[in-house]
């Protein structure tokens, strides 16, 4: 079997973690990866034996790239983007897609134009417990979903918060911190439609402003199927759960300040959501690769594939590599990032109007 060659634009925290993940792919052979900072550079690889560019625009025209992973900050992605496409290179772009909602529909657009795939990375939906949920939610388990919610609180005081930067998010527009309602809640805002097959009508939030002072941030989702989502963020403040209220996981996550783990360990303050419909309950440990139903009088682990973190990036990547193989549509391709950021974009709308806000895809 002829395997995709593979190269990695950016090769920062997540980098690692796309690594790890592809030696589980039989389908690709990851051979560069592109980098401004040469000591960066120069560690990453000799550690994962890669050809390494300081111009990743060096990489697309020496490497016969099948795929690139387009792993720089956010604000880059759109430029990173259609010069990849222009290259005839099918994309794996991390999230968020891009910071406007020009750059997302320019990305798309270009890959149209040029005939090569984009595939969001929206990495949350292949995480074994998500995956699960949705399976109970389409065979009717819970029975009609009412509220899916998430709530991350903690962080080491505002003194210590630290904001993404405007490398990552443009200083005044909508930023914060790594595990606030941009960099993290965008993959709840994903993963919410995909677990309930329903459509975001209209919102009502607020967002950390990129470079100014953190506060609590809340996105309420009104879903047309009746359904609503709650999140709710403050990385600023510390934590109030109890040490019984922690929980081992078996794969690996980032903590409320951003710190990677790849190993299995205990978490403190482990992430988690709840979904809840009439018939029965869900609390849904992501990165744990736990999964808990409730119902009357019932409350029952539910087991899960044993795949935890990175394999949700494995599984990511050998969808998106056989859609190139069999040239189908990528099942989650840039329309899907797309939507996510209208949907961000019109919380933020809603907090400078003061007002519901319905959203335009």
């Amino acid at each position: 079997m002829k395997k995709l060659r593979v190269g990695l634009i950016g090769l920062g925290n997540v980098a690692e973690v796309h690594l790890e993940a592809y030696k589980q792919v039989e389908q690709v052979d990851v051979v560069a990866g592109a980098e401004l900072r040469k000591e960066r550079l120069d560690q990453m690889t000799r550690k994962w034996d890669l050809n390494g560019y300081l111009k990743y625009e060096e990489m697309l025209e020496n490497e016969a790239l099948d795929i690139a992973c387009v792993l720089v900050p956010a604000r880059f992605h759109r430029e990173v983007s259609e010069k990849v496409a222009s290259s005839n290179v099918n994309i794996l772009c991390e999230k968020p897609l891009a910071v406007t909602l020009e750059d997302a529909k320019a990305m798309i657009e270009i890959c149209k134009s040029k005939k090569v795939k984009l595939c969001y990375g929206a990495s949350y939906r292949w995480l074994s417990a998500c995956m699960k949920a949705k399976e109970m939610i389409d065979k009717g388990s819970l029975g009609k979903i009412n509220l899916l919610m998430e709530m991350s609180i903690g962080g080491n005081g505002a003194k210590n918060f630290k904001d993404a930067g405007d490398h990552h998010y443009p200083r005044g527009g909508p930023g914060g911190g790594m595990m606030g309602l941009v960099d993290h809640g965008i993959h709840l805002i994903d993963i919410f439609r995909w677990l309930i097959n329903s459509e975001v009508e209209s919102v009502v939030g607020r967002g950390n402003i990129s470079g100014q002072s953190p506060f609590t941030e809340f996105l309420t989702l009104f879903f047309e199927n009746g359904a609503i989502g709650q999140l709710v963020y403050n990385e600023a403040t510390y934590s109030s759960d109890l040490p019984y209220e922690g929980i081992f996981s078996w794969g690996g996550s980032w903590d409320i300040n951003g710190d990677l783990t790849l190993e299995g360990h205990w978490e403190d303050h482990p992430g988690y959501f709840r979904i809840h419909g009439e018939k029965g309950a869900l609390r849904v440990f992501h990165y744990a690769n736990k999964l808990f139903y409730f119902s009357s009088g019932k409350i029952m682990p539910i087991k899960v594939l044993d795949k935890p973190m990175p394999g949700n990036f494995a599984m990511q990547m050998e969808s998106f590599a056989n859609s190139i193989v069999q040239d189908e549509e990528p099942e989650v391709n840039g329309l899907e990032g797309l939507k996510a950021l209208q949907i961000l974009h019109a919380a933020y709308e809603s907090f400078e109007t003061k007002k519901f806000v319905k959203v335009k895809y």
